[in-house]
């Protein structure tokens, strides 16, 4: 075996595994970190960072490679190649050793970018606060552990992703999920995987001049909207904002949107009654948002917004979304409400308590 077969497997110590323990360490202390989100990290926590030592070690020593491959996965590659093996090593001694190196980069590989995307949840987790009762309600739900099948899926999308953006995203699912088990669906997490920066960019144009109704940070949202602000409801009302129809077409085949760009939805719950209070305001640019109807307006709240909305799927994925400034957007909004005689004022998130039954 040449020098150079030795030396073109990575680097691996026993620091790699311990980073992702020291990630979750301050977390699992810290007794501010409600119980029930404790026993997510943990749960995670062994899912992902179990084996990081023992598969390279496996790789790096040569022996018993079937053996140490723990997942169906591994063991399915080693039978799909082996007549090819048996071929190549009569004529090549060193093409099982080239083999076996091509399979221990790609498990490290995916094992470093699960490690990542687990590091950056617990950064997302820790600053968080839970000292107030909206977040401590959010988290009732904990108490579940996250299912071990969403854990397949999640874990085979993640560990192909090696930009940071994506990292990020998928580290924003993760957080969410221990925070709230169930909030992402295994279809939200394949639609995820199935993105690449492209689609991720322009889902995210879409979503930052949105409306939400609901608390986006706590994966509560019951609808979710670019509201048509002007110009022919038969034309598409966003080109403007530089999102085209091709644009569209494209989100609604990753099944992010409806396929119906004009549909419209009652948003008398965010009008400010006689008493100013507002039932439920909706969320905008990182925002919450009530609308108070001027004297001249008529006494009837109804109120449609039309526009492009949010499939489930998107809504599911909305909160996982940096928000880009839509200042001229954000403009036209507040005109096209004035337009109907209500003003676009804030107003502070609403609170939902969730009950133990």
């Amino acid at each position: 075996m040449s020098d150079e077969t030795k030396n073109d497997l990575p680097t691996v110590t026993e620091e790699s595994s311990d980073t992702m323990l020291e990630a979750a360490s301050d977390l699992l202390l810290d007794q501010t970190i409600p119980a029930p989100l404790r026993r997510g990290i943990v749960q995670a926590l062994n899912r992902f960072g179990g084996g990081l030592i023992d598969i390279p070690a496996g790789f790096l020593e040569r022996r018993n490679a079937e053996k140490q491959a723990e997942s169906e996965e591994r063991i399915k590659f080693m039978r799909a190649v082996n007549a090819e093996l048996i071929e190549q090593i009569k004529t090549d001694p060193e093409f099982t050793q080239r083999a076996s190196n091509t399979f221990a980069h790609r498990i490290l590989r995916d094992q470093l970018n699960l490690e990542k995307v687990f590091r950056s949840a617990m950064d997302l987790l820790k600053k968080k606060k839970y000292e107030n009762s909206a977040n401590q309600q959010a988290t009732h739900e904990a108490g579940k552990p996250i299912r071990e099948d969403w854990f397949n899926i999640y874990e085979k999308e993640a560990s192909q992703k090696s930009s940071k953006d994506m990292q990020l995203r998928f580290a924003t699912v993760l957080a969410g999920e221990i925070e709230k088990p169930g909030s992402h669906s295994v279809k939200a997490i394949k639609t995820l995987g199935d993105m690449d920066k492209t689609i991720a960019d322009l889902f995210q144009k879409l979503c930052s001049p949105c409306i939400a109704l609901g608390v986006p940070s706590e994966k509560i949202i019951f609808d979710v909207r670019v509201p048509a602000v002007g110009g022919d409801p038969a034309q598409n009302s966003l080109s403007k904002y530089g999102l085209s129809f091709d644009q569209l077409n494209v989100l609604n085949e990753y099944s992010l949107i409806i396929s119906d760009y004009n549909s419209y939805v009652n948003y008398q719950v965010s009008i400010v009654d006689q008493n100013n209070s507002v039932r439920l305001p909706f969320y905008h640019q990182g925002k919450h948002w009530g609308l108070k109807p001027s004297p001249e307006r008529p006494g009837s709240n109804e109120f449609e917004v039309n526009g492009v909305r949010l499939s489930n799927v998107g809504k599911e994925l909305f909160h996982i979304v940096e928000q880009i400034p839509t200042p001229e957007y954000t403009q036209d909004l507040k005109s096209f409400f004035e337009g109907h005689k209500l003003q676009m004022i804030e107003v502070p998130p609403p609170v939902f308590i969730q009950s133990d039954g």
